[in-house]
């Protein structure tokens, strides 16, 4: 991980250097790249950052978290984000927090749970039945168990009950760390913003922040709408051309998104995609009393919803009918 990152920013340096700009840009990361060891290297170099600290920072603020009303908010995407600066030294932490995210976390956390304790409750009524008894299985499983569900073990402890000769498993005990799991509780769909701008308002922060959503996106575009991959090419042009074709399908896409969003229209591509696939252009071949081949191709004629999307996109069908004879 550390020298793929030292890699880019090496690159980004020798990119950077045939441009104007004598101002270093800032890194945007997520938590799967935030790491304490990356954000030492940011510092190291003097690049200016934003990333989300990883979920152990987030227990430094659980006070923050429990009362919301200090916070401002925000609509987004049809969910109301509440955030809150703080300064320490020279860096910004900015607490975001939502509802709407909550509720998607507490429902992935509580099916997690439930199988959990699922599984916890058949090993112990394995031990009960006498299946399985001896300590080192007993063990295993346990390890197994807790492996599965690393995000939830967490809050339990699996403790054996040994018999008198303590080589077999008589019982095992499920318990709950409760206060682990209300702290738990208080910061599901809470995240913390580390960020050098302190010079940056709150509501600016959370913005450009969020503008990593739509780099996200992008490759989630390529990857599934523009059949960016697989690849099936193996000369390194065809590569080349391959992913200059995907990168090019993607402006396209990203320039319907736009259009249709200054009309207000919000929809995803995919969304579009699937509204006018309905509208067809179609062949017709037929023969005549002389034997000729004719080929006539047209359009058919745009439902409603077809027609709002080009009216919005200022779209014509010029595509007028063509006739062929062979």
């Amino acid at each position: 991980m550390i020298k793929g990152i030292v890699n880019k920013l090496d690159r980004l340096e020798r990119d950077c250097s045939k441009t104007m700009f004598f101002e270093k840009p800032t890194i945007v990361a997520d938590k799967g790249i935030a790491t304490e060891k990356n954000i030492a290297m940011l510092k190291e170099r003097a690049y200016p950052y934003m990333v989300v600290k990883r979920c152990s920072h987030e227990k430094d603020y659980v006070e923050h978290f429990k009362n919301l009303s200090g916070f401002e908010s925000i609509k987004k995407d049809e969910q109301t984000i509440y955030f809150k600066k703080i300064e320490e030294e020279s860096l910004v932490k900015l607490l975001v927090a939502s509802k709407e995210r909550k509720a998607k976390e507490d429902a992935m956390d509580a099916l997690k749970e439930k199988r959990f304790l699922e599984d916890a409750n058949a090993l112990k009524l394995s031990i009960a039945k006498k299946n399985i008894i001896l300590l080192s299985k007993v063990a295993t499983r346990i390890g197994r168990i807790m492996a599965r569900y690393p995000t939830v073990a967490k809050y339990y402890e699996l403790k054996i009950v040994a018999d008198f000769d303590n080589k077999k498993a008589a019982d095992l005990i499920i318990l709950k760390k409760d206060k682990k799991r209300e702290e738990r509780n208080t910061l599901t769909g809470c995240y913390v913003i580390e960020t050098t701008h302190s010079d940056m308002s709150a509501k600016d922060i959370l913005k450009s922040y969020h503008s990593l959503s739509r780099v996200e996106a992008a490759f989630g575009s390529l990857k599934t709408d523009l059949g960016l991959r697989p690849v099936y090419h193996h000369k390194e042009e065809r590569c080349r051309a391959h992913l200059f074709i995907s990168v090019l399908a993607y402006h396209l896409l990203n320039t319907i998104e736009l259009a249709l969003k200054d009309k207000g229209d919000t929809r995803k591509w995919s969304t579009i995609r699937d509204e006018l696939s309905t509208h067809m252009r179609t062949t017709v071949i037929m023969v005549d009393s002389e034997g000729k081949i004719h080929h006539i191709r047209l359009s058919s004629t745009p439902e409603t919803n077809h027609q709002q999307i080009y009216d919005m996109l200022g779209i014509k069908d010029n595509l007028g009918k063509i006739h062929l004879k062979l």
